[in-house]
């Protein structure tokens, strides 16, 4: 039997040849070493196979030319058969990934397929059409077994790697917008949420990304020309180079006209997000978010204008830019306009709430005594401090009551809850407190018809409650009378220096009702010094209100004489020292002092 011939290389319009059996026939073989097919014949077998598979396949020599091509690999290059066999690959498909041209060469070199490799690039068919591969590349050997040549198969993956990547995307956006309504949610402070927001999505969704805020919200009806928006946070993506020299960004802060036709002014006379490109869009010469020389400047081409809108109100418009590498689309505008919505919900409880804790603290300052009475005998001082920036106003209040026979009422309460309903309800116990002091009643019989009017104030269902200490000072027997309605028991220095909490465990707060109120009397003589305070003094979240009243203790206790009223005051700006009021520390403070003069003997 003659050898079978090799397969030969394509002719030049791609087929393959198939060789004519041979004319002089070799005695008839061993019917059991038969082949299943002549050669020619597995020839033409791998031909069709060629032809018909539903994927691109093509084979390449050592110099990376073409030798065989299939009709989905000439239609997919967009050129004929003819034009692509014998040309070399990396010159006929100059816009594909060259990655793909190593992976070749690495499987010449060492004989070994690489299996599903993606490639990704475009083709003389449709240059701008950016396209992925999954591609397979085996070694081909010559009949002593040398690598000569590689066999590609290829499957167009364009679509799936779309999806995929629009898939995630669309997850890093969800994470995105989840991450900002987490952050939303944990403050009050509205500029440093808004920075710390702004640089949240800076650079994942934008390279600059800058907010400004109306003073006063816009109603739906509002058309103001221009426009006036202040400046309020800015972040930009740290790779961008600085301003040129001369021409600064707006400082925050400034008030910046947004003339008609502007993005800013569209988007606020739309309501809606407007999308711009840099060298499309309108500007005029003054400063705004898209200064158009320094927008170019950073190489920004995209944008976005969100309003910032709660139901018909404008509260301000948030702007967003990107390089030409990342030009926004429309799933980026409604992942903008999600932002903004979630950034305009913060912003207006942010300003509700500052004017409810305006309300409330004006409120509770005016129900404040705003200077304590003269009392012939008896030295007072007192501090008030509310929370800290951004809480609420508490219920925390004082008062010095002239009470008939020449005693002096000192109260001091605390109203559970904050804002303006707690300062409400302090105001009318405090009131009530007065008229009650004012028929002369002991003490215990004062907060027993507190506890009544408690009853009947507050809103919920579980009403008001507050702590009251109500304590009586009589000058002529030189003692103090007290009654404690679950508040924190008075601190008595007496003139020796021993100090104490005087009276039992603090009882049942004031609008439980069915208590008993008790009294205790103790001596108060000349020397003396009575601390009535409120939680925020002694308590924080890192000291025990154990703790905080023994520290009360040693303040008074390290206190010098004091010979003058002028001394007092130091002892309550120490007192105020006992605890850390930073690092979001919120209870208000109340402290009352009171200190018997030795001209009281007797009086």
């Amino acid at each position: 039997m003659n050898p079978t011939p090799p397969p030969q290389w394509p002719d030049a319009a791609g087929s393959l040849p198939f060789p004519s059996p041979d004319p002089s026939p070799d005695p008839p073989p061993d019917p059991r070493s038969l082949p299943t097919s002549k050669p020619w014949e597995d020839v033409l077998l791998s031909s069709q196979l060629f032809d018909v598979a539903p994927m691109i396949l093509s084979i390449v020599d050592r110099e990376l030319r073409f030798r065989a091509v299939n009709h989905l690999a000439a239609a997919a290059a967009g050129l004929t058969p003819q034009e692509m066999i014998g040309q070399p690959s990396p010159d006929l498909l100059p816009h594909m990934d060259p990655g793909g041209w190593e992976m070749d060469r690495q499987v010449l070199a060492t004989g070994e397929a690489i299996i599903n490799g993606e490639v990704a690039g475009a083709t003389p068919a449709d240059p701008a059409d950016h396209r992925v591969w999954r591609i397979s590349r085996f070694p081909l050997h010559d009949s002593s077994g040398a690598t000569v040549a590689v066999g590609i198969a290829a499957v167009d993956v364009t679509e799936q790697s779309r999806a995929v990547a629009e898939y995630d995307i669309v997850e890093r956006r969800l994470q995105l917008l989840g991450r900002a309504s987490g952050l939303l949610g944990t403050s009050l402070d509205v500029q440093a949420t808004l920075q710390a927001m702004v640089e949240l999505v800076v650079p994942e969704f934008a390279d600059v990304c800058e907010l400004y805020l109306a003073d006063e919200p816009y109603g739906a009806d509002a058309d103001p020309h221009p426009l006036q928006l202040r400046r309020a946070v800015w972040a930009h993506a740290p790779d961008l180079p600085p301003p040129p020299p001369g021409q600064q960004l707006p400082e925050q802060g400034k008030v910046i006209k947004m003339a008609k036709g502007q993005p800013h002014q569209v988007a606020f006379a739309t309501r809606q997000p407007v999308r711009v490109d840099v060298d499309d869009a309108p500007f005029a010469s003054d400063a705004t978010l898209l200064v158009i020389t320094l927008l170019r400047h950073f190489q920004l081409q995209s944008a976005i204008c969100v309003p910032l809108l709660v139901g018909g109100d404008y509260h301000g418009s948030l702007g967003f830019a990107v390089t030409a590498s990342r030009p926004y689309r429309d799933q980026d505008v409604r992942t903008a306009a999600e932002l903004g919505n979630r950034i305009a919900s913060a912003i207006a409880n942010a300003r509700a709430f500052t004017r409810q804790q305006s309300a409330a603290l004006m409120l509770q300052r005016a129900l404040l005594p705003r200077d304590l009475p003269a009392v012939e005998g008896l030295e007072l001082t007192w501090r008030y401090q509310p929370g800290t920036v951004g809480t609420e106003a508490g219920g925390d209040w004082f008062d010095v009551i002239a009470l008939p026979t020449g005693r002096i009422a000192l109260v001091i309460g605390d109203v559970m809850g904050r804002g303006l309903g707690a300062a409400a309800v302090m105001g009318q116990l405090r009131t009530a407190t007065r008229v009650l002091a004012g028929l002369g009643l002991p003490p215990a019989d004062v907060l027993t018809e507190l506890d009544a009017v408690t009853q009947t104030l507050g809103t919920g269902p579980d009403g008001a409650l507050a702590s009251v200490l109500y304590v009586s000072w009589e000058a002529a027997t030189e003692t103090v009378t007290f009654a404690n309605a679950g508040h924190l028991p008075p601190a008595l220095r007496h003139p020796d220096g021993t100090v104490e909490l005087i009276g039992d465990t603090h009882g049942i707060m004031l609008g439980v009702g069915d208590q008993k109120l008790t009294e205790t009397r103790c001596r108060f003589p000349a020397g003396s010094t009575l601390a009535l305070y409120t939680d925020g003094l002694v308590e924080s979240p890192t000291v025990a209100i154990g703790d905080g009243c023994q520290r009360l203790l040693d303040t008074l206790a390290d206190a010098a004489d004091l010979p003058t009223t002028a001394d007092l005051p130091t002892t309550a700006n120490r007192l105020l020292r006992l605890i850390d009021r930073g690092n979001g520390f919120d209870d208000d403070v109340a402290l009352l002092l009171a200190r018997a003069n030795p001209c009281s003997h007797g009086s």
